[in-house]
C-alpha cells in the first residue's frame, strides 16, 4: 500500500508543479519524488530544531582558517539562517537547562522533532516511543522559539534554495537504497514503510540520521558538496533497518560498554548513547561503504570510519560477508556474530597497544 501511495503522491506532485497554487511552504505539493516513489522534502520541524541548535553553537563545518581564530565555511542557506536567527537569553537558558537534563544524541532530538505535530504548536502525540519519552516537553521550547525567532518567515524565504537542492537528489537516491536493501535482505513490499528523505541544509556536510516509525523511514541528510552524498543516504536508511537487530543483540558484544566508554573518553563524537546505538551506527556505515563506494576505494573508506571512532567497522564488514550466505534473519545473525567480535582488541588499539 505504501508504494501505491508514494506513486500516487508523485503523480499529484507533478500536476502541482505544472499547475501551481498558493500554499504554505511546507505543503506536501512542494515535495519532489524519485522514480521509485521516495519523497524528497524540507521539513519545518527539523528546520526549527536545527535553527535553534545553530544559534546555540552547532558549528560542524569545514575550517578555512585557523588563526587568529577559526573561520568555518557554512553552506549558503545555513549562513543565511545563522545571520537571521536570534535567541533571547531567557529562552537560551531554557534550552540549556533542558539539554542538561536530557543529554541525548542529536539523532534522538531529530527523531523527537519528526514525532511531534506541525508548526506552530509542535503538539506532542499522546503516546511517544520509549526512547523519546524523556524529551516530553521539548515541543514547548520549539514552539516558543518558532514564534519569537520568526522561523516561519525564514523557512519560507529559503524554500526556493531547498527546492533547487532537492532536484539534485531525484536521480541519485533509488539505486543506493536498492543496493542497501540487497545487502540487508530487506526487499521492498507493499507493506514497507514509505521512505522520506528530508534535506537539512542547517547541518554539516555528510551528516545523516535515520529515524524509523511504523509508517515512515525518515532519512535526514545534511547539505552535499558538488553531488548528493549517496553514502550518507544509505547510512541513514541502513540505520533504521538495523536498529532493532542491534537492540536485540547488543549484549552479545563482550566488552561493548567499556569500548564505547573509552571511545567517548577519547573524544570521538560517535553520537551513541548506548552500545546498541554504536553497533547500529557502525554496521550502517559498513553497509553504506559496501553499497556505494567503488571497490578500489573501500579500504580507504573503512580506515576513515575508524579514524572517526567506529573502530569495529571492518568487523562489521566481515559480518556482512558472512550474512550474505547465512539463512538466518538479521535479528538472529547479528546477536550470534557479535559474540565472535573481539571488543577487547579494539580497546587495546584505542590505548595504543
Amino acid at each position: 500500500m505504501s508504494r501505491l501511495i508514494s506513486s500516487l503522491c508523485a503523480a499529484l506532485a507533478a500536476l502541482a508543479i505544472a499547475f501551481p497554487v498558493a500554499a504554505r511552504a511546507e505543503d506536501w505539493a512542494n515535495s519532489l519524488y524519485t522514480e521509485g516513489g521516495i519523497e524528497l522534502r524540507a521539513d519545518e520541524r527539523v528546520f526549527t530544531l536545527f535553527a535553534a541548535l545553530n544559534e546555540m553553537g552547532l558549528d560542524d563545518a569545514p575550517i578555512s582558517r585557523k588563526d587568529p581564530i577559526p573561520k568555518r565555511e557554512y553552506d549558503p542557506v545555513r549562513q543565511q539562517v545563522r545571520d537571521a536567527v536570534t535567541l533571547d537569553p531567557a529562552l537560551r537558558g531554557k534550552f540549556e537547562a533542558f539539554f542538561d537534563k536530557n543529554p541525548a544524541p542529536l539523532r534522538t532530538y531529530t527523531a523527537y522533532a519528526l514525532a511531534v505535530g506541525p508548526a506552530p504548536t509542535f503538539a506532542a502525540p499522546e503516546k511517544l516511543p520509549k526512547e523519546l519519552a524523556a524529551l516530553k516537553g521539548f515541543e514547548a521550547l520549539l514552539a516558543e522559539f518558532y514564534g519569537k525567532a520568526s522561523i516561519q518567515k525564514i523557512f519560507d524565504a529559503v524554500q526556493p534554495a531547498h527546492r533547487e537542492a532537492l532536484k539534485r537528489y531525484t536521480a541519485v537516491v533509488d539505486k543506493p537504497i536498492a543496493s542497501a536493501r540487497d545487502i540487508l535482505k530487506a526487499p521492498e513490499t507493499d507493506d514497507s514503510p514509505r521512505v522520506v528523505l528530508v534535506l537539512n541544509l542547517l547541518d554539516g556536510r555528510g551528516s545523516s540520521y535515520g529515524v524509523g516509525t511504523a509508517d515512515e523511514t525518515w532519512l535526514v541528510v545534511g547539505p552535499a558538496g558538488s553531488t548528493p552524498d549517496a553514502q550518507a543516504i544509505v547510512k541513514a536508511f541502513a540505520r533504521v533497518e538495523i536498529q532493532g537487530a542491534a537492540e536485540a543483540g547488543d549484549k552479545s558484544l563482550k566488552g561493548g560498554s567499556q569500548l564505547l566508554r573509552e571511545i567517548q573518553e577519547a573524544g570521538y563524537a560517535v553520537g551513541a548513547g548506548n552500545v546498541a546505538d554504536y553497533v547500529a551506527e557502525t554496521l550502517a556505515r559498513a553497509v553504506a561503504i559496501k553499497a556505494v563506494v567503488a571497490d578500489g576505494e573501500t579500504s580507504r573508506a573503512f580506515e576513515a570510519e575508524k579514524r572517526r571512532g567506529f573502530v569495529l567497522v571492518s568487523d562489521m564488514n566481515r559480518g556482512l560477508a558472512i550474512y550474505a550466505k547465512s539463512p538466518k534473519p538479521m535479528n538472529t545473525f547479528l546477536a550470534d556474530f557479535l559474540r565472535e567480535v573481539d571488543a577487547g582488541k579494539a580497546v587495546a588499539a584505542l590505548r595504543g597497544n
